[in-house]
């Protein structure tokens, strides 16, 4: 009968240590919930259909697959994110105002910012074409690169990848461009930027600094004669719609950066942050290669479609380059010879 009575009672402990167990015991939760993506901003200069675009799109894709989805690219074309103005967007990317995680601006923009990638505009200094733009900028520790990434750096943002605009070209409504006095009393579209508004007026033209957003509008209403850019952007934004003639003389070269602002930086991980390195080099290699495949078809589409095309001969770039002889002196002066070497220019 004792023995009844401690295995009941045993019993009883049991259950009650059991059950006590079980109403401390955390509740099955099922499958964990989704992490939400961050979704981050990306601004690019240009149209939808330019290759800064394809370019954004192939980072975008590449952000969104390395990291599982946890972080998103939302591609904002044509400076939405400034109501067109291109200047505005970068002293906001510069500022670190929080409206803009990421950001696609040409070097030219960044040079209103930083006076010493000036030395990357002046005329006719990648003399060899792609070969030297290749050796200068984009080759392992190339010195031009290097330039461009270090002072950007020392300013603001996060500077990952260099891309290309490309070499720029000549169009205007009023004349073929052959020679010097071709430029005189030409009203002529530029970016707000010093080195290019200097250049044209010792071509004796009248430059303009102008928002690229107001371009097309203001060559259709004959506000300007002329504008300059590299053959890609003449067609993506259809400014051979309003435009009679195309000179070819890569007269100057534009890169783009790809950069982060410092504030999304800092909100990385490591890990993330080699991505995020990885996937701009990966991206603007990419864009590089598409923006060059669509040189080299562009210009037959755009004689096709009906624009006067000259292309200088050497002799004809050796007067310009002459010309604006005094415009490297003014400039080597200002900036200091180390900067015009890490281009590959030296002083006769």
């Amino acid at each position: 009968m004792k023995r009844t009575i401690g295995f009941v009672a045993g019993v009883v402990v049991l259950l009650a240590v059991t059950t006590g167990c079980s109403k401390s015991a955390p509740k099955a939760s099922g499958a964990a919930a989704p992490v939400k993506a961050v979704e981050l901003k990306l601004n690019v200069t240009t149209v939808e259909t330019s290759s800064w675009t394809e370019g954004a799109r192939r980072f975008a894709a590449l952000i969104k697959e390395r990291t599982g989805g946890r972080y998103t690219v939302a591609i904002y074309p044509n400076e939405q994110l400034a109501a067109g103005d291109q200047t505005g967007t970068l002293a906001m990317f510069y500022q670190d105002s929080g409206i803009i995680d990421i950001d696609i601006h040409s070097a030219m923009l960044h040079n209103n910012q930083i006076p010493e990638l000036t030395v990357c505009f002046m005329p006719w200094i990648f003399s060899k074409g792609n070969a030297s733009v290749d050796e200068i900028l984009f080759a392992p520790n190339a010195p031009g690169g290097k330039v461009i990434m270090d002072y950007i750096a020392k300013k603001g943002p996060v500077p990952l990848a260099l891309g290309e605009n490309g070499f720029r070209q000549i169009t205007n409504n009023r004349r073929p461009i052959a020679k010097v006095e071709d430029f005189r009393n030409l009203k002529m579209r530029v970016p707000a930027v010093p080195i290019l508004t200097d250049l044209f007026k010792l071509l004796g033209s009248d430059p303009t600094a102008m928002s690229f957003s107001e371009v097309f509008t203001a060559l259709q209403q004959n506000t300007i004669d002329g504008q300059e850019n590299p053959l890609g952007i003449i067609q993506s934004s259809k400014l051979n719609e309003v435009q009679k003639y195309l000179t070819v003389c890569n007269y100057c070269y534009d890169p783009i950066v790809l950069a982060v602002s410092n504030k999304r930086w800092a909100s990385l991980s490591d890990d993330d942050k080699k991505i995020f390195q990885q996937s701009a080099t990966d991206a603007m290699k990419y864009q590089v290669e598409y923006n060059r495949d669509v040189d080299a078809k562009v210009l037959d589409a755009l004689k096709a479609g009906g624009m006067q095309v000259n292309e200088m001969t050497p002799a004809e770039i050796a007067a310009f380059q002459s010309a604006l002889a005094p415009l490297y002196k003014t400039y080597m002066d200002r900036l200091g010879p180390e900067l015009f070497a890490a281009f590959g220019y030296k002083a006769n």
